[in-house]
């Protein structure tokens, strides 16, 4: 009578954690990728390369590159909208709310600076090929569609006129923002801070280091 083999995954380890792993690192190495290169250029190959995968692995986990590209974007556009809904609670002015934003997306510049050049290339790419431009519109609606909820308890609260359209609105941040994002993809975060906080001071009528005034960590 023989003994079935079983294949050991190390001590501890749960079946499946590698494949896990392997599919975040292709994700980071894709961020990477996508961002200092644009997507066009960034091959499936680079991208395994960069992740020490194989592009085997890659193949795997997201089939196409097209599908690389939407999970990039979850990934990146949702840690931004999960931190702004926390940011954006309760009731703001336009200038309030846009600097809450900007706070969330230079923390996060801090954390990880590859994350500016993405967003700042995303837009871009998924104008000039056609298969990015649904997923990538997808995620541009539901950021737009939580800033302007954000616009409307402004308006509630009598701190953003009532007549302005809250997509509008929501809107602009997003460009302002988009803008600070292409400025950070070439910036040093500290140097990038600097900008913020002359921004905050000088536009926004904000005295103080950035990010600290009444906004929530």
């Amino acid at each position: 009578m023989t003994r079935s083999k079983q294949v050991r995954t190390g001590p501890g380890r749960r079946a499946g954690i590698d494949s896990v792993e392997t599919r975040q690192r292709v994700i980071d190495a894709a961020i990477d990728c996508f961002a200092r290169n644009g997507y066009g250029p960034a091959t499936n190959s680079q991208i395994a390369a960069v992740a020490g995968v194989t592009a085997g692995s890659v193949f795997y986990h997201f089939g196409t590159k097209p599908r690389l590209f939407e999970a990039v974007c979850a990934e990146v556009y949702g840690k931004i909208i999960e931190r702004s809904q926390l940011a954006l609670a309760g009731a703001l002015s336009v200038p309030d709310l846009l600097r809450a934003v900007l706070t969330v997306s230079m923390r996060i510049n801090h954390e990880r600076p590859e994350l500016a050049g993405f967003v700042a290339t995303a837009p871009i790419d998924a104008r000039r090929h056609a298969e990015l431009t649904d997923a990538f519109d997808a995620l541009s609606v539901q950021m737009n569609e939580g800033l302007a909820e954000a616009v409307v308890r402004g308006q509630g609260a009598g701190l953003i006129p009532a007549d302005l359209d809250p997509i509008e609105v929501a809107r602009l941040v997003s460009a302002v923002v988009d803008g600070f994002a292409h400025a950070a993809a070439a910036t040093d975060p500290i140097a990038m801070d600097r900008l913020t906080e002359l921004f905050e001071t000088l536009l926004l009528g904000v005295h103080g280091p950035p990010g600290n005034a009444g906004r929530p960590d």
